[in-house]
């Protein structure tokens, strides 16, 4: 009995050396203000004031804070990783360990506010009725994505669940105004066995996208390419994507690809919040980075032009997240010119940019848990 409590009284004190040694480190060590695994910023030491720490800000912000620079972070997530598989764990901090290495994460209903969900359906069907009075239905579609936890179904472990997107999907389609609703879920079941996901991140692949953009030519009665039209250059063999960052554990890679389509125009600027230039649309630099997806139109912004030598044929408008950003390249062949809004960085009342700026057509373009969680949506009727 002596032996027991030796050995209870000696793992305490092991652990608490442990804990509050790690701690100490994290002190001492140079604070962090980004983290390229996670691929965010990281919280600072916050402020202290007799106000926040009696309302319970100041202890909530500095368990961040603690959580987001303790020492060896990166090793830890691995490590607990590890342990989790090997004690035959298959949802890991939201991520499902699904078959033929993909990490596939879970949505669940508590990270929704379904009460900002209800008005972002109504802001939308709002923002579609209004404008099809003004550019007619052919020239304004909807396409909400699902994301793979929706479409690889036969990967996931058989207790999956999750928000319930295709019922959400449903709802919104079937508010629309005829002819506007653009839905790809069919297209995306019919390749679920192809490369469309990517494996360790939340995006499709151009693969997936180039699907969804033959949905797209059709529903605009466009000239639908087909695959062996097109010329696919991959461009990294070595991404690793958000869903990896949950996880840190290198469990496969990724391959990231560029769609040269017959009409693909020879020569493009794109313009970034009306500021920095590029004659491409893509972005070698972050090859190098953790954040590879930038490549693609270099990743976030309020507002990006693409203007091309396609001639007289229109202006898009895309109203979107990142899902768009291998999207929209494919797109460029159709239009004179496109348009890229990101609500979450752009400010100026939609209406009023598309008159300054004579859209023609409108594609908004989320993935569906985007759209589901979406705090900017009050943008749609300014």
């Amino acid at each position: 009995m002596e032996t027991k409590r030796h050995f209870a009284k000696s793992a305490a004190i092991v652990f608490l050396v442990f804990v509050f040694g790690f701690t100490a480190i994290t002190f001492v060590s140079p604070e962090r203000t980004f983290s390229d695994n996670e691929n965010r910023v990281l919280a600072t030491m916050p402020e202290f004031s007799w106000k926040t720490l009696f309302s319970g800000e100041f202890m909530a912000d500095y368990e961040t804070y603690i959580t987001d620079q303790f020492f060896l972070r990166d090793d830890w997530i691995r490590l607990k990783t590890i342990a989790e598989i090997v004690l035959n764990k298959q949802d890991i901090n939201g991520v499902y360990i699904s078959k033929d290495g993909y990490l596939i994460e879970r949505h669940e209903d508590s990270k929704v506010d379904f009460e900002m969900l209800e008005k972002s359906k109504d802001r939308l069907v709002q923002f579609v009725e209004k404008h099809v009075g003004r550019l007619g239905a052919d020239h304004i579609k909807v396409m909400l994505v699902p994301t793979a936890s929706e479409i690889l179904t036969d990967k996931l472990p058989p207790f999956a669940t999750g928000f319930d997107q295709n019922g959400m999907i449903d709802e919104i389609y079937s508010r629309l105004p005829e002819g506007t609703a653009l839905d790809v879920r069919e297209a995306l079941k019919a390749h679920a066995d192809e490369y469309i996901f990517y494996k360790t991140d939340h995006h499709w692949t151009t693969l997936g996208a180039f699907y969804a953009y033959q949905e797209f030519c059709k529903s605009m009665g466009f000239d639908v390419p087909s695959l062996e039209d097109v010329e696919q250059t991959v461009v990294s063999e070595d991404f690793l994507g958000t869903v990896h960052s949950k996880l840190n554990l290198d469990i496969s890679k990724d391959i990231m690809s560029v769609f040269t389509l017959p009409n693909t125009p020879t020569k493009v600027q794109v313009t970034v919040d009306l500021a920095e230039k590029f004659d491409s649309m893509y972005v070698d630099k972050y090859l190098s980075m953790k954040d590879k997806y930038s490549y693609y139109l270099d990743g976030n912004h309020g507002l990006t032009e693409i203007a091309s030598n396609s001639e007289g044929k229109g202006v898009l408008l895309i109203i979107k997240d990142s899902y768009s950003h291998c999207f929209a390249p494919m797109t460029v062949g159709n239009y004179e010119k496109v348009y890229l809004v990101d609500f979450r960085y752009f400010n100026m009342p939609i209406s009023q940019f598309m008159m300054q700026y004579r859209v023609t057509d409108v594609l908004v373009l989320y993935n569906a848990v985007t759209f589901a969680t979406d705090v900017n949506s009050g943008k749609f009727v300014k």
